[in-house]
């Protein structure tokens, strides 16, 4: 506590004295007021610093700047960009797969429908040969062969009849052929007339046979029909 004597006064200066000293020992007091300091402004954030806001729930990161976000957006650009390239990129890769394996298939069909041809012509030609052979074979076995010079002697007209033709009942038929025969090997050669005569004694010889089948014996008849085949089947390559 500050103690201030002072001398001894009367009247207002007095008490306006007692009064000064009084405040003073009641609280320090200065005889000059504190020197003040700068104004408080805070530490400004660096050039392009982020800084981080709290938005509540969900606040996020965001930049402070107008480069930050020029770079920002640049990036978020050069990765979409990016992306795109590498969509595009596969597109054409699937696209090139795609044709190739089209390409493949249409090869593979191609080829596929190339032995599916060559093997169908490959049969048909086999079943044609097998045809061919048993026809060959057929015509060996049952073909018309040519009388032998014993049976008919064209240069006398002389044919040797079988048993069954050297019947009765087939006169007829027998001395019309011999006659006509008879008369080509005397003359070289008949009429077309004449020719025409001689195959339709024969036919209608045959038939006459062929029916009368059941009054003879089977290898008879057959021996007879074969011959009157045999003698048109001659006939027919002597006048051609």
């Amino acid at each position: 506590m500050l103690v201030v004597r002072v001398p001894a006064a009367t009247g207002l200066a007095t008490h306006v004295l007692v009064l000064l000293l009084a405040v003073s020992a009641g609280g320090q007091t200065q005889s000059e007021p504190p020197p003040s300091g700068p104004t408080y402004q805070g530490t400004a954030p660096a050039q392009g610093a982020p800084v981080y806001a709290g938005g509540g729930w969900g606040g996020g990161y965001h930049s402070s700047t107008a480069a930050g976000d020029a770079l920002q957006g640049m990036s978020s650009a050069i990765s979409a960009q990016g992306q795109k390239n590498l969509n595009d990129s596969l597109a054409v890769r699937n696209l090139t797969a795609a044709a190739s394996s089209s390409i493949d298939n249409q090869v593979k069909y191609t080829e596929a429908q190339r032995w599916r041809m060559d093997t169908d012509n490959q049969r048909r030609e086999e079943k044609n040969a097998e045809s061919i052979a048993k026809a060959r074979a057929y015509n060996a076995k049952f073909a018309r062969q040519p009388l032998t010079p014993q049976q008919y002697d064209q240069t006398t007209g002389t044919v040797r009849w079988p048993m069954l033709c050297m019947d009765a009942s087939y006169a007829d038929y027998r001395n019309k052929v011999d006659q006509l025969l008879a008369k080509r090997a005397q003359y070289g050669g008949i009429s077309m007339e004449e020719f025409m005569e001689v195959e339709k004694q024969i036919n209608a010889w045959r038939t006459q046979v062929r029916a009368d089948k059941d009054k003879y014996p089977f290898s008879a008849v057959k021996q007879a029909v074969s011959f009157l085949n045999a003698l048109d089947f001659t006939l027919n390559q002597q006048f051609g």
